[in-house]
C-alpha cells in the first residue's frame, strides 16, 4: 500500500456455509479466496468476470454487508475488515456504492428528494433549508430537475432512477465509489448516457471507483485498470491497455474474444470457446481452477495452484504457462 491510496484489499477471503439438514452435512463455499488490489486516488478498477466469479461479493465485503472470513481492507490506511457497525458509520461516509437493480433498490414509499437527502440526515451533515438545498444541487448534477424531488420512484424511468442511485451516493461526497453492475439492468439505449454520467462525476469530483461488470467493453470504456476473477480468484490484473491489448492469462483472452466488434474492417480476435460449465465452488478442482476449461493446460496445471506474480509494468498473472509461448 503506498502513501494516498484511497483502498488497499489483502488476501481479501470470504466462504458461506451453504446445504445442510437433518441427514446432510453442511458444505463450506469459498465466495472469495484470497483477493488483493490497490485503488488510487481518482481510480477506476474494473473488476469483471462471468456471473458467480465473486465480483459482487468483493463489493459488497468493502461495504461491509458481508464480513470477511478473513483478510485486510484498508480505507485511506484504516482497517475497516472488522469494524462494527457503529465504528464503520464515519466510515460509510468515505464509500458509497450503487447498486445493480434501480427498481429493488430505492424505496418505493419515499420520495426521491427524501431518498437522496436521508444520508444527509444519517451523517449529520445537513437539515432543514440546507439539505433541501443540497439535494437540489446533486439532482442537477446527475441530470435531474429539482421540481421532480417531490416524485416517487414508480414515477421515473430506468434511467432516471439509476440517476436517483447515483445522486444518493454522491450527496455525502464520498472518496470511493463501489459500482455493482449499474448499468446491467437498463437498457442498452441508455446505458452510454449513464456511464458517461459517472465518467463525468468522477472527474469533477475526483472519485476513485471499484466498476464491477461481465462486460468487458464497458469495463474498457471506464476502467484505468482491470482485474480478472475466476472462480473467488484474481486471475490477472493489469493497465486497460495490458488488458485489452496483451491479455497473458487464457481465461482472458477468452472474455475478449467474445467482445463482439462494431467495425466490420477491425481486426477480430481468433473466437476461443471455453469447454465445459465453471466448477462448482463448493467442490473447486485441484492446482489451477480454470484447469479443467483451459486449452493450454499441462501437467503442472492439474497439480500447483499459481500465484499472482509481476510480469512487469504492473501487469500481473496467475498462470503457469506463457501465452506468448503458448500461441506462438
Amino acid at each position: 500500500m503506498t502513501a494516498g491510496t484511497i483502498l488497499s484489499v489483502r488476501d481479501l477471503r470470504k466462504s458461506f456455509d451453504v446445504g445442510g439438514g437433518l441427514l446432510r452435512k453442511s458444505s463450506t463455499l469459498q465466495a472469495v479466496g484470497g483477493v488483493s488490489f490497490d485503488i488510487g486516488p481518482g481510480e477506476t478498477l474494473g473488476l469483471v468476470g462471468e456471473s458467480g466469479c465473486g465480483k459482487s461479493t468483493v463489493g459488497k465485503l468493502i461495504m461491509k454487508l458481508h464480513h470477511p472470513s478473513d483478510g485486510a481492507i484498508f480505507l485511506r490506511g484504516v482497517n475497516i475488515a472488522g469494524l462494527s457497525r457503529r465504528a464503520m458509520m464515519p466510515m460509510w461516509r468515505k464509500v458509497q456504492t450503487i447498486f445493480q437493480d434501480p427498481y429493488s433498490s430505492l424505496n418505493p414509499r419515499m420520495s426521491a428528494g427524501a431518498i437522496v437527502g436521508e444520508a444527509l440526515t444519517i451523517h449529520r451533515i445537513a437539515s432543514g433549508a440546507e439539505k433541501t438545498r443540497r439535494v437540489a444541487e446533486i439532482f442537477e448534477k446527475v441530470g435531474l430537475r429539482a421540481d421532480q424531488m417531490g416524485r416517487f420512484p414508480h414515477e421515473f424511468s430506468g434511467g432516471q432512477r439509476q440517476r436517483l442511485s447515483i445522486a444518493r451516493a454522491l450527496i455525502v461526497e464520498p472518496e470511493l465509489i463501489v459500482a455493482d453492475e449499474p448499468v446491467s439492468a437498463l437498457d442498452v439505449s441508455i446505458q452510454a448516457s449513464v456511464i458517461n454520467l459517472l465518467i463525468r462525476l468522477q472527474k469533477e469530483m475526483g472519485l476513485s471507483m471499484l466498476f464491477i461488470s461481465h462486460d468487458m467493453s464497458v469495463v474498457e470504456h471506464v476502467s484505468h485498470r482491470v482485474a480478472v476473477m475466476y472462480l473467488g480468484r484474481i486471475v490477472e490484473i493489469g493497465s486497460r491497455r495490458q488488458i485489452f491489448g496483451d491479455p497473458q492469462h487464457p481465461y482472458t483472452r477468452a472474455l475478449l474474444s467474445a467482445v463482439p466488434v462494431a467495425d466490420p474492417a477491425a481486426r477480430r480476435r481468433e473466437r476461443i470457446v471455453l469447454k465445459g460449465d465453471v466448477p462448482s465452488p463448493i467442490d473447486p478442482p485441484p492446482g489451477c481452477h480454470f484447469q479443467t476449461r483451459c486449452p493450454f493446460a499441462q501437467d503442472i496445471c492439474r497439480k500447483v495452484l499459481p500465484d499472482l506474480l509481476p510480469t512487469g509494468g504492473g501487469h500481473k498473472v496467475a498462470c503457469h504457462v506463457r501465452m506468448s509461448d503458448a500461441v506462438a
